[in-house]
């Protein structure tokens, strides 16, 4: 009987995207965002294996590739229902706990990853996050969630509106079906930025690859935080960046879904 992998990280990655094609892939001085986000959950102490979620999108062959050369197992599934690649990822590599990050969030801190960990064990959840529901005190790009595999399994038998199938756990924590809980930071860092959906958001990461150099791989939250209040002109083209841009889509969608079943 296989073993259950008790926390494995689930990244979501593909290569097609409207604001920044092939973002997770782009290279500055032979780094990629994606490589990036590895290295750092490597560094955990309670990650158990870390897992790539992809489509069988032509062009995600390169993820594909990027997963075999670094030796991260892999599953190929649905372009838009994310919830149900989610599911077949868990089920096929067996995770009893799944902790979900997505490839634009390159520079994610492990150590609140395994901060987290140690809550939703010590509470006994079904989900925990520490950006929804909105709103949050984290900055964009140090988003987390972590639910067990009974909670992914209702909402993948339960969930029906394109919101909640394309962005995974709305469902895990709209109604009241689940013993969730939220993290909260001691400040509210939410106008923070270090999420990758604009090209301007690959050259901030640049400057930042650039500054660190080998550190970016071990950058704290704070490290981050701390440099930015510094150098606030590498932030100002986020002024008018409103987070989860890409959500309203999903809702118009939502809404088109209601009026057709009315």
């Amino acid at each position: 009987m296989k073993k259950k992998i008790n926390f494995g990280v689930i990244i979501l990655a593909r290569m097609r995207s409207t604001r920044l094609p092939n973002k997770i892939l782009l290279k500055y001085k032979n780094i990629t965002p994606l490589e990036i986000l590895i290295k750092r959950l490597r560094k955990s102490k309670l990650i158990d294996d870390i897992f790539i979620a992809t489509t069988h999108n032509r062009s995600d062959n390169k993820i594909v590739n990027f997963s075999k050369n670094n030796l991260i197992k892999y599953y190929r599934g649905s372009t838009n229902n994310v919830l149900s690649r989610h599911y077949y990822t868990a089920k096929k590599f067996g995770l009893k706990n799944i902790i979900r990050i997505t490839s634009d969030c390159p520079l994610v801190d492990f150590r609140i990853i395994d901060q987290m960990i140690k809550i939703f064990k010590n509470k006994n959840l079904d989900y925990l996050a520490n950006t929804y529901p909105l709103p949050t005190t984290y900055p964009d790009g140090m988003d987390i969630e972590i639910f067990t595999n009974k909670t992914l399994l209702k909402s993948f038998n339960k969930a029906t509106l394109p919101s909640e199938k394309e962005h995974v756990t709305p469902y895990m924590w709209k109604y009241n079906k689940f013993n969730i809980y939220k993290k909260d930071y001691k400040k509210d860092l939410s106008k923070y930025r270090f999420t990758l959906d604009y090209h301007q958001d690959f050259k901030f990461l640049c400057k930042l690859i650039k500054h660190f150099k080998l550190n970016i791989y071990d950058l704290s939250m704070e490290n981050l935080i701390n440099f930015v209040r510094k150098n606030t002109n590498l932030i100002y083209y986020q002024k008018n960046i409103k987070r989860n841009e890409g959500w309203l889509c999903s809702f118009k969608k939502d809404q088109k879904y209601i009026n057709e079943k009315k």
